[in-house]
């Protein structure tokens, strides 16, 4: 899984990659009840806005795959 020490935290639990360029152009992730993962895009905080949901094994397997 996603190694946490790697991460910028935000206040309500979601992070961006330390790797991040800065620009905002990356998604958000936070760790829900497992196993669950939520990701959402980091320039588009409304509460409206969409989150795509997986287990944390999907997860996984697409880090590894993006990687």
């Amino acid at each position: 899984m996603l190694n946490k020490s790697a991460t910028t935290r935000e206040e309500d639990g979601w992070f961006v990659s330390s790797f991040s360029n800065g620009a905002g152009s990356c998604v958000q992730v936070k760790f829900a009840e497992q196993p669950t993962v939520l990701v959402r895009d980091s320039k588009d905080r409304r509460a409206s806005s969409p989150i795509m949901s997986m287990p944390s094994h999907g997860w996984t397997a697409l880090l590894k795959h993006i990687q």
